[in-house]
């Protein structure tokens, strides 16, 4: 059994150019003879959004590996349509390449949940994980491969080679608002994902960034990236969460003078003005049709009493995303993911601290919704 052979699986939704760089590494540190690059139809444990199709992303996959030597992109998990797992498609390569050492390439968060997987002494029947680890995971990749080998008396290589930590979320966030992909996607994977129209909200999305600097254009990706990752964890939906996130500040420099049904409610400050405008225009310009997501635009500022867990994520990722960096919101970053609700009603307390630094008028439903939810513990 002297041929090599490395299998690469993922949702590859879309490939990045760490992928990219993860198999070039392979051909020059293995030397193998077949890289197969597969990408799965369903993931099993994986929810997602923005999901490009089984097609798309097989042409995705096509344009990001095709060029290079030995790579072979296979479309057999996707013509299974089902459920990918990774003991059933170890099965059908070993008995197809019956002469071959087969690596599995993965990450440490793949091998380090591996005892998760279904079948894993399986997949190792047939298989040797090939791991490579990102910037920064020194010590816990370490472990992770110790730990490994102690559970399933199994061996473990590791390229020498060290990956940059690209997500394929943050690449879709950055693509629904027109920002460069340059140095996260090759460019002729842009160029597909441009005339396919990957990764886009249509209108949603064009009208926010025609309206939002650039700076608020950053903060509306923050605000997109953590509310996704609030929503995974408390199984909010993750559209809804996408277009309550893309559209909580679209009026922020708009004009409620130039909207004529537009009515605002009084004694609205200024600084709190946008939200009200912002879900009419979501409602009325933009046409979401959702009164789950047009409260969460409405109330993303101010907050209200009893709140949707939906607003109550919009406003806590709008407090919380990464461009804050007032003291202590790294701190309350880290109990918003321990303990959600904890995290919501700490913001609601750091905007009231905010508005009483700034020496202004608290508008009065902010204050309401302090008392409801401390009143509640």
């Amino acid at each position: 059994m002297n041929k090599k052979l490395v299998f690469f699986g993922g949702t590859f939704d879309p490939p990045h150019v760490e992928h990219y760089q993860m198999v070039k590494e392979c051909i020059n540190e293995l030397s193998p003879d077949k890289i197969i690059i597969m990408p799965t139809f369903i993931p099993p444990h994986k929810q997602t959004f923005m999901v490009a199709s089984a097609k798309d992303r097989l042409k995705m996959c096509e344009e990001a590996f095709g060029s290079l030597p030995t790579v072979e992109v296979s479309d057999w998990e996707l013509k299974q349509k089902g459920k990918s797992f990774s003991y059933i498609t170890m099965q059908y390569l070993a008995s197809n390449y019956p002469d071959y050492k087969i690596y599995f390439l993965m990450g440490t968060d793949m091998l380090s949940s591996f005892d998760k997987w279904k079948n894993p002494t399986e997949i190792l029947k047939y298989a040797t994980p090939l791991l490579c680890e990102r910037t920064g995971e020194g010590e816990k990749a370490t472990k992770t491969v110790d730990d490994f080998k102690k559970k399933f008396q199994s061996d473990v290589e590791t390229l020498s080679y060290v990956g940059k930590d690209l997500s394929s979320t943050e690449i879709k966030i950055k693509n629904l608002l027109k920002m460069n992909l340059t140095n996260e996607v090759l460019p002729s994977v842009n160029r597909l994902i441009d005339r396919l129209s990957l990764y886009s909200c249509g209108n949603l999305a064009d009208f926010t960034v025609e309206n939002l600097t650039e700076n608020r254009i950053e903060h509306t990706k923050g605000v997109i990236s953590l509310a996704l990752k609030y929503a995974k964890i408390q199984g909010v939906n993750l559209k809804k969460t996408l277009i309550s996130a893309l559209l909580h500040d679209v009026a922020k420099y708009l004009n409620p003078s130039d909207y004529k049904d537009f009515k605002m409610p009084k004694g609205v400050p200024q600084p709190v003005v946008h939200q009200y405008l912002g879900a009419y225009v979501a409602e009325k310009v933009l046409g979401v049709k959702d009164k789950e997501i047009i409260r969460a635009i409405r109330y993303h500022t101010s907050a209200k009493p009893n709140m949707s867990k939906l607003g109550k994520i919009i406003f806590t990722a709008d407090m919380l995303e990464e461009g804050r960096t007032y003291d202590g919101v790294d701190q309350m970053r880290e109990i918003s993911f321990k303990d959600f609700e904890k995290g919501f009603v700490l913001s609601l307390k750091r905007s009231l601290e905010y508005i009483k630094i700034r020496g202004v008028e608290i508008y009065p439903l902010t204050q309401k919704a302090y008392e409801y939810y401390t009143r509640r513990k």
